[in-house]
C-alpha cells in the first residue's frame, strides 16, 4: 500500500479530487496549510505571525492507495495539478505497511 502525498495550489483540488474519484480512489484527506509554494496569485498569499514571513496557501493531499494504483494516481495528480508556474506542487510516495478499516 502507498501513500501519496501531494502538496498543490488550492484552486487545483477540486479538479484532481474529481479525477481521483472517477478513478474510484475513495481512500483521500485535504489539510489546508501554508508553504513555500510559489504563489498563483495575491489571494493565496497570506502572513504567518509565527514565522514572521509572507506564506502561500496550499493544499496537502493525502491517497491512500494499493501498489498497483500508484503510478496512476500519481499521474492523475500531475495531469490536473499544473499551473501556469514553472513547480506546481511536490508529490512524495511512502510505503504504507497495512491499512485497516474502522468498522461497526
Amino acid at each position: 500500500m502507498k501513500r501519496i502525498t501531494a502538496l498543490l495550489h488550492p484552486h487545483r483540488l477540486s479538479d484532481i479530487v474529481h479525477a481521483l474519484e472517477r478513478a474510484g480512489q475513495r481512500r483521500i484527506s485535504v489539510v489546508h496549510a501554508l508553504g513555500l509554494l510559489e504563489a498563483a496569485s495575491n489571494r493565496e498569499l497570506d502572513y504567518s505571525v509565527e514565522l514572521g514571513e509572507r506564506m502561500t496557501q496550499e493544499i496537502q493531499l493525502d491517497v491512500f492507495c494499493e501498489d498497483a494504483a500508484a503510478e496512476a494516481v500519481v499521474a492523475l495528480i500531475r495531469q490536473h495539478g499544473r499551473t501556469s508556474l514553472p513547480h506546481s506542487g511536490w508529490i512524495f510516495l511512502s510505503a504504507i505497511d497495512q491499512g485497516v478499516g474502522i468498522t461497526n
